[in-house]
C-alpha cells in the first residue's frame, strides 16, 4: 500500500484524538472503507474442497490448527489415511502476521495464503477431504489481537476470499457459521465461533522481570466486555434452538482451563459464564468443545451449572508447530485437565458410535499414532 487515507493515518496513530468533525469515522475501520472500496488486489484462493451433503451421517471426522505454512506437511496425508469425512482447520492456518504487515493490506497475510496453496500435501488433502474452518490471531492478522484490530476488515476479506466462504458468512462481520448433517436421531451440529472480530482487548498484569512462565494476561472484568459481540451471541443462542443428537462448539481459543494467562476464554470469566448459562439455558448437554491454539494438545472436563453431561474441551494443537517434545502437563498443573498436555505435533479425531451413543476423542501423533483417548457419552 503506498499511502492511507488522511483521517485513516490520523486514527491509526492516535493523532485525531482531538478532531472530531462532523461525520468523521469512529473508528479505524470506518476510516479504512473507502481506501478498501477502491483496492484492486487479486487475493489468493484455495483449491475447491469437495462437498458434504446434508444428509451425511458423520461417523469420523478430524481437526487441528496452526499450520506454519513454510513446514513440513505430511501431517495432510496422514490425516487422509484416517479416512475422516470432514476436516476442521480451526485457527491459525496460516502465519500470516510473522513479518511487518507495512500497509493496510497486509501483504504478508496473503503471501502466507499463498505459500499455502503451492504445498502439494494440502491441495491433494484440500480437493479430497470437505473441509470447515475459522481463525485463530495469525490469520486474523496480528498476534494476540481482537475487535479493535485496524485492519480486521482486509483480512476477512482475504479469508472468506480464501477459503471459499459460504454466502451466510460473507453476509455479516465476523467469520461464524453453523452446519448440520444427518438425519434425527443422528444428526450432528458444527457450531464455530468466531473469538476475534468483536473480541475486546485483553486485560494484562503489570510488567515484571523475569516474564511470568505462563503468560501475561489477567481476567477482563469489564461488564462490558465480549468475546463473541451481541450479534454473536444471539445468533449463538438461535442456533442451540436447533434440535441436534451432538453438537460441537467450535473455538479457536480454550474454554475450559483456568491453569494459564495466556489467551482463552479464561481471559473473560464473565463471558464465560454467560456460555456455560446459555448451555444450560438450552439443555445443550451434548456439547463438546473443540479448541486450538496452544501448540500443544489435551483433554478438558468440568461440570456447569445446570447441565447433565459433563463439558468437554478437546484441544488440538499444533499440526506442524509444536513447541514441546512430550508431556508438558507439570509445567501447567491443572485439576481440570484429564490427562497430559502433550507438546508435540498432533491432529484431533472424533469417532462416533451412534449404536452405543458414544464420542470417542482420540489426539493423535503427527504420524498417526494414537497419544491419548478420552470417552464422552455427550450424545442425547
Amino acid at each position: 500500500m503506498k499511502y492511507l487515507l488522511p483521517v485513516a493515518a490520523l486514527l491509526l496513530s492516535g493523532c485525531a484524538a482531538n478532531i472530531t468533525p462532523l461525520g468523521a469515522p469512529q473508528s479505524a475501520q470506518e476510516a479504512l472503507r473507502p481506501y478498501y472500496a477502491t483496492f484492486d488486489y487479486k487475493l489468493p484462493k484455495a483449491p475447491p474442497s469437495p462437498p458434504l451433503s446434508a444428509d451425511t451421517v458423520i461417523t469420523r471426522f478430524a481437526f487441528g490448527s496452526c499450520v506454519n505454512e513454510n513446514r513440513d506437511m505430511k501431517f495432510w496425508d496422514v490425516i487422509a489415511a484416517q479416512k475422516p469425512q470432514a476436516f476442521l482447520l480451526i485457527g491459525d492456518n496460516v502465519y500470516g502476521d510473522t513479518r511487518s504487515t507495512n500497509g493496510a493490506d497486509i501483504p504478508t497475510l496473503a503471501a502466507s495464503y499463498k505459500m499455502l496453496n503451492s504445498r502439494a500435501e494440502f491441495d491433494r488433502f484440500r480437493r479430497s477431504i470437505p473441509m470447515m474452518t475459522t481463525w485463530d490471531d495469525h490469520d486474523f492478522g496480528a498476534n494476540d489481537s481482537g475487535g479493535s484490530f485496524a485492519f480486521k476488515e482486509w483480512s476477512e476479506k482475504a479469508y472468506e476470499t480464501f477459503w471459499g466462504a459460504s454466502d451466510a458468512v460473507k453476509s455479516r462481520p465476523g467469520v461464524y457459521e453453523s452446519r448440520i448433517f444427518g438425519p434425527a436421531g443422528k444428526r450432528v451440529q458444527f457450531i464455530i465461533l468466531d473469538a476475534r472480530f468483536f473480541r475486546s482487548d485483553l486485560a494484562t498484569m503489570p510488567y515484571r522481570d523475569p516474564a511470568p512462565a505462563l503468560g501475561w494476561y489477567i481476567p477482563n472484568m469489564d461488564p462490558k466486555a465480549t468475546v463473541l459481540g451481541a450479534a454473536q451471541w444471539d445468533w449463538l443462542a438461535q442456533e442451540l434452538e436447533k434440535p441436534a443428537d451432538v453438537r460441537f462448539i467450535i473455538s479457536s481459543t480454550q474454554v475450559i482451563t483456568d491453569a494459564h494467562n495466556f489467551e482463552g476464554w479464561t481471559n473473560f470469566p464473565k463471558e464465560r459464564a454467560r456460555l456455560y448459562a446459555l448451555l444450560a439455558q438450552k439443555r445443550a448437554n451434548n456439547t463438546i468443545f473443540l479448541t486450538g491454539d496452544r501448540h500443544s494438545g489435551g483433554f478438558y472436563k468440568t461440570n456447569a451449572p445446570g447441565l447433565s453431561k459433563p463439558l468437554w474441551d478437546f484441544t488440538s494443537s499444533s499440526l506442524n508447530l509444536a513447541f514441546g517434545k512430550g508431556d508438558g502437563g507439570d509445567r501447567e498443573p491443572d485439576p481440570s485437565r484429564t490427562g497430559g498436555f502433550w507438546g508435540i505435533a498432533n491432529f484431533g479425531q472424533i469417532d462416533i458410535d451412534w449404536a452405543a451413543k458414544k464420542v470417542t476423542m482420540t489426539l493423535r501423533k503427527d504420524d498417526g499414532s494414537v497419544i491419548e483417548t478420552q470417552v464422552a457419552n455427550a450424545i442425547d
